[in-house]
C-alpha cells in the first residue's frame, strides 16, 4: 500500500522563441542588468498593466507605491492580506532573501529593549516586486 501526498499541480509556461528574439531579450536584459527572467517577470507585469489600464477597471499591484503599501501591512498585519495579496505574502515569507533579521545581544533581549522579529527588507522587496507580482496575480 503507498500512500502519496496531495500537491498542488505545478504549471509550466513554454515559450517558443526565435534565435532573434533571443537574442533581442538577452541584450534588453543585459541593458538593464537583469537576468532574463527578471526581464521577462518585468516584461509580463507591464504587459498586464498596460492592458489593465486600458480598460481603467482594476487597481493595480504593480507598481512601487503598492510594493511599499504591502511591505507595510505585511511587516505589520499579514492576517489583513487576503486573496492574491494572501498569495503573494506566503511567496515573500518564503523567500529569506527579502527578510532582515536583528541581531541584539543577550542583555538587550533580556531588556526588553529591541524589536527582535524579522522584517521585509523594503529595497530587496521592490527588487523582486515584479517576479513576485508576477508569481502571485498572472497565474
Amino acid at each position: 500500500m503507498s500512500t502519496q501526498t496531495q500537491s498542488s499541480p505545478l504549471v509550466r509556461t513554454v515559450l517558443h522563441m526565435s534565435p532573434a528574439l533571443s537574442v533581442a531579450a538577452l541584450v534588453a536584459a543585459q541593458k538593464r542588468n537583469l537576468n532574463v527572467r527578471e526581464w521577462l517577470d518585468r516584461a509580463v507585469a507591464d504587459a498586464c498593466e498596460k492592458g489593465e489600464q486600458s480598460t481603467g477597471t482594476a487597481l493595480l499591484p504593480w507598481n512601487e507605491a503598492s510594493a511599499s503599501l504591502f511591505c507595510t501591512v505585511a511587516s505589520n498585519a499579514p492576517e489583513a492580506l487576503h486573496g492574491r495579496w494572501r498569495l503573494l505574502y506566503e511567496h515573500v515569507r518564503c523567500d529569506s532573501a527579502l527578510w532582515d533579521y536583528p541581531t541584539c545581544t543577550v542583555g538587550e533581549v533580556e531588556d526588553g529593549a529591541t524589536d527582535t522579529s524579522p522584517r521585509i527588507n523594503v529595497d530587496r522587496l521592490r527588487a523582486a516586486w515584479p517576479r513576485l507580482v508576477a508569481a502571485a496575480f498572472c497565474c
